[in-house]
């Protein structure tokens, strides 16, 4: 061999350097690539869960007004039981005191 055909030290520095420069960039590009589909990803999901969130919300609403009906309703049909009982007695009285008698309800 001669001597055209060696590498001296600072030849094979620069060729390794060169190399593993370029094999980092590519790396560093890479992980670029993939921060990016990462990011991507987690913004989509988080939209994803902002939406949830907010239909939820409308859900709970729309049950805590049900639920709002519910309890007025049943205030109302309390109200008329008792009403009705009130009337049931003094029929049941005027009944006695008539002679005229009542059906029973």
């Amino acid at each position: 061999m001669s001597m055209a055909e060696y590498v001296n030290k600072e030849e094979l520095k620069e060729v390794l350097e060169s190399s593993l420069s370029k094999q980092t960039d590519e790396l560093v590009n890479l992980i670029h690539v993939f921060m990016d589909q990462v990011d991507t990803r987690f913004k989509a999901v988080e939209s994803e869960i902002i939406e949830l969130k907010q239909s939820h919300n409308k859900l709970l609403n729309s049950i805590d007004g049900f639920i709002s009906r519910i309890d007025k309703y049943e205030t109302e049909l309390a109200a008329r039981d008792n009403q009705f009982e009130k009337l049931l007695e003094w029929a049941r009285k005027v009944s006695e005191k008539t002679g005229i008698p009542l059906e029973n309800l």
